[in-house]
């Protein structure tokens, strides 16, 4: 059983802003996520990639939950890629605004943080991104080896000892996919392949404990797999594809919390199983005001006027999906083709209404480079509708992960272009690897930005 839009906990700006309710009816903010009877909590949280603008907000939601479960112990698990090089002002700071979130977090309960691909967005070496965290008190965990002797990276496994004689285990898996880390970090690294790892390791790692979470920043396809070998009431946390799902196994619980510090979700452990709840986060919303002042500071220390930018003006604000699918629709009709494609992590988040800057538009097209075109045949097409725009509800079994959007797809043969990370991977992405070449002087940002421009 699969399910797109666990039982959510909204915040409002009513509850920041009292003035507010001089104003036409706003919603009044749904309670915090409680637990009663809970052994443990766990607020998980993956692929943050530098949205320090929801920073504070999460915050306040977290002070929220942990208020409404006082007096059970809980734990924060971070499941990679806190940090994003497309980033301005996390690039220029190295990162002093997330370090700082990871270190507000940690004053609120332990925080386990497993090694995804971008902890060496900002520095080139994970073992110095390990020592950073390690200095803030966070438990790292991962199964990454270094290049040099195989030695592990990090520990495979953080147990949190917790009252009557249970344990909780975090066992943390990386990515293998070695082009999506950095070359200057990757060549440092070793990639142990994710299944056959959890097949090696799990049953020992998992002894003694009552309560077993596996975070995996490994993607769908490698989950899969994994899954089937984690004990009955255990929980698998997945990341790196920025997707938002919950799916049931037997006992079992695999699920995916969104990105960009747009949702966080609350498990509790205990008996009768695994209960969970998704808590939305906004800008503004029930902030922590500490943070909420440091991240203006890091913002006023490091913008430039570039960053700030107006590059265009949206009549409403375009949630990621809609965005998404207007990027693929504006890359087709710059090549003259009949469908437009690309991958969903090319995107971070949504655009704003009103003006949008260089920083909130890099935050949505998250990378830029050259378009590719090909052509497909009616099968082909079949291949490609029967993967894209996974954003929907979607059963695990058809799932592949990260996905294409794609335009209007007809039913027979047609002409497609791409990002060319779709092109370099179009087995992968399509089903099928089409022989896609290059088109001259159309980039993908430019593309974008220039239709919508235009409205």
């Amino acid at each position: 059983m699969t399910s797109r839009l666990p039982r959510r906990f909204a915040l409002s700006l009513a509850a920041a802003l009292p003035g507010l309710a001089l104003l036409p009816a706003a919603p009044r903010p749904a309670r915090a996520a409680a637990f009663p009877g809970a052994a443990c909590l766990a607020v998980l949280m993956s692929d943050l990639h530098s949205a320090q603008e929801r920073a504070a907000a999460t915050l306040g939601a977290l002070d929220r939950v942990l208020a409404a479960n006082a007096g059970t112990p809980a734990l924060v698990v971070v499941n990679g890629d806190v940090f994003e090089r497309g980033n301005a002002i996390a690039l220029r700071s190295m990162g002093a605004a997330d370090w700082a979130f990871l270190s507000a977090l940690r004053r609120r309960a332990p925080v386990v943080l497993n090694l995804g691909n971008h902890e060496t967005a900002l520095l080139d070496d994970m073992a110095e991104t390990v020592a950073r965290a390690r200095a803030l008190d966070l438990a790292v965990v991962s199964n990454l080896q270094r290049a040099a002797d195989g030695a592990p990276l990090a520990d495979a496994a953080f147990r949190l000892d917790l009252p009557g004689g249970r344990r909780l285990v975090v066992v943390g898996i990386a990515t293998d996919e070695a082009a999506t880390y950095r070359q200057v970090a990757r060549e440092r690294l070793r990639f142990p392949e994710p299944a056959a790892w959890a097949r090696a390791n799990l049953p020992a790692l998992a002894e003694g404990a009552e309560f077993v979470l596996v975070a995996s920043h490994a993607g769908v396809a490698a989950d899969r797999a994994i899954l089937p070998l984690l004990p009955e009431g255990a929980l698998l946390l997945g990341g790196h594809e920025h997707l938002r799902f919950v799916h049931a196994a037997g006992g079992r619980r695999y699920l995916h919390t969104g990105s960009w510090n747009r949702f966080f979700t609350v498990a509790a452990f205990g008996e009768g199983g695994i209960r969970s709840a998704e808590v939305a986060v906004e800008p503004g919303i029930e902030e922590d005001p500490a943070h909420a002042a440091l991240w203006r500071e890091v913002f006023a220390a490091h913008a430039r006027p570039e960053d700030q930018e107006v590059l265009f003006r949206l009549p409403a604000a375009l949630p990621l999906p809609a965005a998404a699918r207007r990027a693929v629709a504006a890359v087709a009709a710059a090549a003259g083709v009949e469908v437009g494609l690309m991958n969903h992590t090319t995107f971070g988040t949504g655009l704003p209404a009103g003006e949008v800057t260089r920083l909130a538009f890099d935050a949505f097209l998250r990378f830029d480079g050259g378009l590719v075109q090909a052509e497909a045949d009616a099968a082909a097409i079949a291949a490609i509708a029967a993967r894209a725009n996974q954003d929907e509800e979607v059963p695990l079994e058809r799932r592949i992960g990260d996905f294409v959007y794609a335009s209007a797809l007809p039913a027979g043969p047609a002409r497609l272009a791409a990002n060319g990370w779709v092109g370099l991977n179009a087995a992968r992405y399509l089903g099928s690897a089409l022989a896609f070449r290059p088109v001259p002087e159309l980039r993908v940002k430019a593309v974008v930005q220039r239709a919508l421009s235009a409205g």
